[in-house]
């Protein structure tokens, strides 16, 4: 369990470095509009609720 827990805070890590980073080269050279945006949101959000789902059926199934 350590172990994936580990693995899970780097690859969050590593996700959002990349978020970071593609925000930070795009930001002077987007259009108008905010789409430009929505990879690195979905990069977040895409790896962040399979973690959640994760996480509660860890969490119920300590409870018994």
């Amino acid at each position: 369990m350590r172990r994936w827990l580990k693995f899970v805070i780097v690859w969050q890590v590593l996700v959002l470095a990349g978020c970071v980073l593609y925000v930070s080269m795009l930001a002077s050279r987007h259009l108008r509009s905010v789409a430009w945006i929505a990879p690195a949101v979905g990069a977040v959000f895409g790896t962040a609720l399979p973690l959640q789902v994760a996480v509660m059926a860890i969490l119920r199934s300590g409870r018994r």
